[in-house]
């Protein structure tokens, strides 16, 4: 679509990308914009950050430590392996 017809038909261009439409627009034949609708937001909105965090699991003083004993048992010292 040229730039003229854009610019005389801008209400007209603007619900077609509202509809989803994807317009590229020339002048003089060659490309020079591309209209289209904007692309889905990533990640999550703030209000649901915020939900989000309200309802999260809250860790006791308690997780460290048995976080840190499941690791000795999993991990023993390093000064216990044997020497080679």
């Amino acid at each position: 679509m040229s730039a003229t017809e854009v610019a005389r038909n801008f209400s007209a261009v603007m619900n077609r990308v509202g509809a989803g439409e994807e317009i590229e627009i020339v002048r003089n034949g060659a490309p020079i914009a591309e209209l289209r609708p904007p692309s889905k937001p990533h990640g999550i909105s703030g209000s649901a950050l915020k939900t989000m965090m309200a309802h999260r699991s809250h860790l006791d003083g308690d997780f460290a430590r048995d976080v840190g004993a499941a690791g000795r048992d999993i991990w023993p010292a390093a000064d216990q392996w044997p020497a080679s």
